[in-house]
């Protein structure tokens, strides 16, 4: 049972001056580290609220062995059990597949809601590859969950090379205020080391 229905584009008045962390993803399929990250970034920041993004289509893999939308969605909701995660297909609705027009699109749809975009290492590793994600940068705060070894997994970062953004290290829960340029870093000690890929790749084994 959820605290909130799905977030639709024309509700953005139910949405007014709450504390939202987005997290995107394929979700192909969900699993508990999606669950760990989505409470972490709750409780560490004080979030309203966190949107599973299960989006149509990721431009940066490959649609084989990709899940419909609606089996995701399905999936996602099944494995989710907090009242403030919610899980949505809205990017469809908004007919986008990258992480910075959708982002666009909602800040301008959701006027006076704050987000936080919400990412694991295995992206933050590869962020700089995402379209505009200097652009991206600018427009939404950055929740990152680290894996174990943290120190050296963001020292290795290419993110962390940007002058542009600044980087705060969360060692207890607040709330932080969730501006553009911003990083925060939750070094987590207990981490769920496993991804959506490993899950396929052993179904398949």
């Amino acid at each position: 049972m959820t605290f909130f229905t799905e977030p639709k584009l024309l509700d953005s008045q139910r949405w007014k001056n709450m504390r939202v962390g987005i997290l995107g993803g394929s979700f192909n399929p969900p699993h508990m580290g999606h669950v760990h990250i989505s409470q972490m970034a709750l409780k560490s920041l004080h979030l309203d609220a966190v949107w599973w993004l299960v989006t149509p289509l990721n431009p940066m893999k490959s649609s084989e062995g990709l899940l419909s939308l609606d089996e995701r969605v399905a999936l996602s909701r099944e494995i989710n059990n907090h009242p403030k995660v919610i899980v949505t297909g809205i990017e469809q609705d908004l007919g986008t597949n990258y992480s910075y027009a959708t982002i666009k699109i909602l800040k301008k749809q959701f006027p006076f809601t704050q987000f936080a975009w919400i990412a694991g290492m295995d992206n933050i590793l590869t962020f700089h590859l995402w379209q505009n994600w200097k652009d991206f940068l600018s427009e939404m705060c950055m929740i990152h969950v680290t894996r174990h070894p943290p120190v050296q997994l963001i020292q290795q970062c290419p993110l962390r090379m940007l002058s542009s953004q600044r980087h705060v290290f969360v060692d207890h829960g607040g709330a932080y205020p969730l501006e553009s340029n911003t990083s925060y870093w939750l070094l987590q000690k207990k981490i769920i080391n496993i991804s959506s890929t490993e899950i396929r790749e052993k179904k398949a084994i």
